[in-house]
């Protein structure tokens, strides 16, 4: 009786709180109506808001920490000079140096061949460029090593780079170093044959070629050419060793029967036999070439059949088998490992994602602007059902794999924010989000989706035993109006879950 009078005194007081008393689940829930009314997306935003102001407070805390610091005469050379290396008009100058100078040993070395009788002082001109060369490049390797340190520079990515700077740098001055001292030996009347040797460092001339490679990192085609190259060396390492394997087995099967035919006195005159198939080396070099258009393979093939017709036609299955098998699988490879190697080069991939997209995006506006009558930037159902038969549109959507029976349901499916009008922004943002099959975030937040709707469907199960438990458990009077309230609240929850799903389920 005593429950039931404080029951019946909250109900004549209209005191809405007083199922919260009665009903901990409920109590639960209106602690967090704050909460309870917003949809994820919206929680996440004000998480996500409060993590961005810790992380900028945090962020301003270290700036001024770091302002407060003196910095050093070191550092404020080293943050000069990287400024320098990463600047646009220094990639371009530098590179355009790189490529001058490959072309300028070309011509240098051009000249030579054709001017070969000229004195050392009409060579001037060459040896002043190779100096201005020579500083340029020193001055490019210095500013890079001070702006990243010496552990970064050589030692980081694109440490193989570096080392071939260094190397191009320090063999260009040895070079230079070189000839002075050559000239000074012959005026003083040295010996060239004492100064002979010196003349190898001229070799960093093919290293300072091969620098060039360098300016393929900033254009993006040759960059994906390079990086293909690069990925197919492992797959080329073992075929060649197979085609080395199978043409050193042939090779031994023909130079056997080859030496056992050359020993008798009276076929000593087949030379041509002896020739290609004499040593094993020489059979080997007589596989390779026959396959590679290195010699006409008939020539080699006629020479066995003086052996027996046999061993010719063994030669044949050879060319047969390397020509259309394994070549033909080696291609195969080396354009799967090419073809692998692209779809791994993250900036190719973010370059083309970016131009399909731009593409795309100016593809749909201009079904956009055929769709829409007046121009004024929004379609209605009427205007989306008089071009829904069209053949452009039908195709378009088709190719996009969002075919419906219907114009409403195809409609409907493109109006995000439900208000009967397609926006441009709309229109754009749902084509590319309905575009194809479903993807693997899509499965994704459809789990969630379903997996927050089993938690919302379990807790009403609650709240529905719970309001079984207590309508059973009260005296019959004021039951009527309890029971009303209750059911009440639990349709407002019922709606509020609803309206989340609605909510969560948008694309």
């Amino acid at each position: 009786m005593e429950m039931f009078g404080q029951l019946h005194s909250a109900v004549n007081d209209g005191n809405d709180g007083w199922y919260v008393v009665m009903f901990p689940a409920l109590q639960m829930a209106s602690h967090k109506e704050g909460e309870e009314g917003l949809d994820s997306y919206d929680l996440a935003r004000r998480q996500g808001s409060k993590v961005d102001k810790f992380k900028k407070m945090k962020s301003e805390e270290a700036s001024l920490a770091k302002s407060e610091e003196q910095p050093t005469q070191w550092g404020i050379v080293r943050k000069w000079c990287a400024r320098i290396v990463k600047s646009a008009f220094c990639e371009i100058f530098f590179a355009l140096m790189i490529v001058s100078n490959s072309a300028y040993l070309g011509i240098q070395l051009e000249w030579s061949s054709q001017n070969r009788d000229r004195t050392a002082e009409q060579q001037d001109v060459f040896l002043v460029l190779n100096i201005a060369y020579a500083i340029v490049f020193l001055v490019e390797v210095c500013l890079r090593l001070v702006a990243s340190g010496f552990k970064e520079y050589f030692l980081a990515s694109g440490w193989s780079w570096n080392w071939l700077d260094v190397f191009v740098v320090t063999s260009t001055w040895v070079e230079l170093v070189v000839g002075f001292v050559e000239v000074d030996g012959n005026d003083g009347g040295l010996s060239n044959s004492n100064l002979r040797l010196l003349r190898v460092i001229k070799v960093s001339r093919l290293a300072r070629v091969l620098r060039v490679l360098r300016v393929v990192q900033y254009v993006r085609p040759l960059r994906t050419l390079m990086h293909c190259l690069v990925d197919t060396t492992k797959s080329f390492v073992w075929s060649l060793m197979l085609l080395l394997l199978m043409m050193y087995v042939f090779g031994l099967l023909f130079t056997d029967a080859a030496i056992d035919y050359l020993r008798n006195p009276s076929r000593s005159g087949s030379m041509d036999l002896d020739v290609f198939f004499g040593t094993v080396p020489a059979s080997i070099s007589t596989l390779f070439r026959s396959i590679s258009n290195g010699m006409d393979w008939a020539t080699a093939a006629d020479s066995l059949a003086r052996i027996d017709p046999l061993w010719a036609q063994l030669f044949n299955f050879y060319i047969a088998f390397i020509s259309f098998a394994v070549l033909n699988v080696m291609t195969g490879v080396f354009c799967n490992s090419a073809i692998k190697a692209a779809e791994r080069d993250h900036e190719m991939v973010i370059h083309s994602l970016l131009k399909s997209r731009k593409e795309f995006k100016e593809l749909v506006a201009n079904l956009f602007q055929k769709i829409d009558d007046l121009g004024l930037g929004m379609i209605t159902i009427s205007e989306f059902e008089r071009h829904f038969n069209d053949e452009a549109v039908r195709a378009f959507f088709e190719s996009l794999e969002m075919g419906a029976v219907d114009a409403w349901t195809l409609f409907a499916s493109l109006d995000a924010d439900g208000d009967n009008v397609i926006s441009l922004r709309d229109f754009t943002e749902r084509c590319i989000q309905l575009h194809g099959p479903a993807r693997s975030v899509d499965l994704y937040a459809l789990t969630q989706q379903n997996v927050k709707l089993r938690q919302q469907m379990q807790t009403i199960e609650d709240l529905q035993i719970q309001i079984d438990r207590h309508v059973r458990s009260r005296p019959r009077v004021g039951l009527a109006t309890a029971t009303s309230k209750s059911m009440k609240d639990l349709q407002s929850t019922l709606s509020e879950f609803a309206e989340a799903d609605s909510t969560d389920c948008r694309v």
